[in-house]
């Protein structure tokens, strides 16, 4: 980019010959005649720099420094002044001015061109500095902006979150004592009609027993999501065996796995014995588990096995249940996760479910320091792993 110098001096002959000082070096120079010129020169082509004789008639250097410092975009253009006064009240006169340097008359060509070059770059440096501390500031300004308005987005997304989860648990409060009334009554049906005459009004009953029980389940997941991300999901830890628990467990799904015509084994493992967790929990996360195993597995196998897991300086326990149904493709098992997803449309068409389940489930273990993980291989089964502290709350020693 080139630079150009403003020369302004009353005399023909210095203005021509700083101008042949100049030119050649590659300096584009601009020409006044007196502080008037010079001003409206400099207001029209902005030079980088301005050379300023100082005794000049009706308006001298002194005075031209002090009105270009006080016009709008020209206040920073470097002035040089240019004298055959060199005493001091001069040069403090023409620093008061605005003036950032001096050149004593007569002078040398390679004094013009040093400090020109010198103040030139100054001014070029300083400029940029300028520009980018705006830039800066602009940015600054812009992110404060994103951040103020992020804010605010975060504060009405966690207010609705709060909203949603409050609902959730009224509706869910709310429709819990019907529906347990309804359950309630027709288990009583259910156990009152024994005549074999009655046979279809026990059908009745029995439906109304298991629509019931269904929609129950789905309340209780609703509402144990809405308190998981309102971080509202008490613990109840205590201390007890874990593979009779397990066992018991599966006693009580075993007519669960059954409807597909699955087997259901639990491989025990004596040398777990005595875990401190919240039990309630674990059994819903294994009961979650189990009946996804039956749900997706025909005429097939459901394997509950346990190990301790080498690696990490935590000691943990592995609770692992693993079936031969259909399986999943990588894709698959990254939406397996999300609340109200599930592997593929197709699936939950097929054997309906909220997707809700396996969330709660790997919400409940990170809950208790652990984790739910899932391997799968597409026909050929899943194997769903809860991985857990011996000590939840505790500090391995």
């Amino acid at each position: 980019m080139s630079c150009s110098i403003l020369v302004v001096d009353d005399i023909a002959a210095n203005r021509n010959l700083l101008g042949a000082t100049l030119e050649p070096k590659g300096y584009e120079v601009l020409l006044a005649s007196n502080g008037a010129a010079a001003l409206k020169v400099a207001a029209r082509a902005r030079p980088n720099l301005i050379l300023m004789d100082v005794n000049m008639p009706e308006m001298d250097g002194y005075e031209a420094c002090r009105q270009l410092k006080g016009m709008p975009g020209l206040a920073e253009i470097p002035v040089i002044f240019i004298t055959a006064n060199d005493d001091p009240d001069s040069l403090v006169k023409g620093f008061q001015a605005g003036g950032v340097d001096y050149i004593t008359k007569p002078f040398k060509a390679e004094e013009v061109l040093m400090r020109v070059e010198t103040h030139v770059r100054i001014h070029t440096l300083t400029s940029a500095v300028e520009s980018s501390n705006q830039e800066l500031a602009l940015k600054n300004s812009e992110l404060l902006t994103e951040v103020e308005r992020r804010k605010q987005a975060e504060a009405k997304a966690n207010e609705a979150n709060e909203a949603k989860s409050r609902f959730l648990s009224f509706i869910s409060h709310e429709m819990r004592s019907p529906l347990n009334a309804i359950i309630g009554f027709s288990e009583e049906l259910v156990d009152g009609l024994t005549d074999e005459t009655l046979a279809q009004s026990r059908d009745d009953a029995t439906r109304i027993r298991s629509a019931g029980g269904h929609l129950l389940g789905l309340i209780n997941n609703l509402l144990d999501l809405s308190k998981i991300e309102a971080g509202k999901m008490p613990l109840n830890l205590e201390e007890f065996a874990l593979i009779p628990l397990v066992v018991e467990l599966g006693k009580d799904v075993e007519p669960l796995v059954r409807r597909n015509g699955n087997k259901l084994t639990v491989q025990s493992n004596d040398e777990i014995g005595i875990v401190r967790a919240d039990a309630t929990k674990l059994k819903q996360i294994l009961m979650n588990l189990i009946s996804n195993a039956g749900k997706f597995t025909q005429n097939g196998a459901i394997t509950l096995s346990f190990r301790e897991p080498a690696d990490g300086d935590v000691k943990r326990f592995e609770i692992a249940v693993t079936d031969t149904g259909i399986g999943m493709t990588g894709d698959q098992m990254q939406r397996l996760f999300q609340p109200y997803q599930q592997a593929t449309d197709t699936t939950a068409q097929q054997y309906g479910g909220t997707g809700l389940g396996l969330a709660i489930s790997r919400q409940f273990c990170r809950l208790m320091g652990g984790d739910l993980a899932v391997t799968s291989e597409l026909g050929k089964g899943s194997t769903f792993a809860v991985i857990l502290p011996f000590q939840v709350g505790k500090t391995s020693e």
